[in-house]
């Protein structure tokens, strides 16, 4: 089975942003992963906050959203999973999109509390 890739907010808001120093990098990884490349709701959540705040049409950002990243069903045991890495120092959004993420899975991200978790991460930074 093919890993998923998930990717974090700044991933989503390089490439949705006219202009932003994260851009390029993030095209070119999403090229090269856009078979597997996952979003989980929580990453949607953050997202949606982010557009209200800044007056982005939230509507417009899902569906350019939902066009390069698949959705998955989730259950209870992610959100307890969350809560461990919350004990240990992670925000809730990083806790939530990390109790995703199987052992296999890695994420696409320009924030370095992941690989403290021990998740395979794609820099999106280099």
């Amino acid at each position: 089975m093919p890993q998923k890739i998930y990717a974090d907010t700044d991933f989503f808001l390089a490439l949705m942003k006219d202009s932003d120093w994260l851009k390029e990098k993030a095209k070119r990884i999403y090229e090269k992963n856009k078979e597997n490349l996952f979003v989980s709701p929580f990453t949607i959540t953050e997202i949606m906050m982010i557009c209200k705040r800044e007056e982005i049409p939230v509507k417009e950002t899902l569906a350019q959203i939902s066009r390069i990243a698949k959705l998955e069903n989730f259950s209870w045991g992610i959100f307890f999973r969350a809560c461990n890495f919350m004990e240990k120092g992670a925000t809730i959004f990083d806790s939530l999109l990390m109790s995703f993420c199987s052992e296999n899975d890695q994420i696409i991200s320009s924030d370095s509390i992941y690989e403290k978790f021990g998740f395979s991460v794609i820099e999106l930074k280099k």
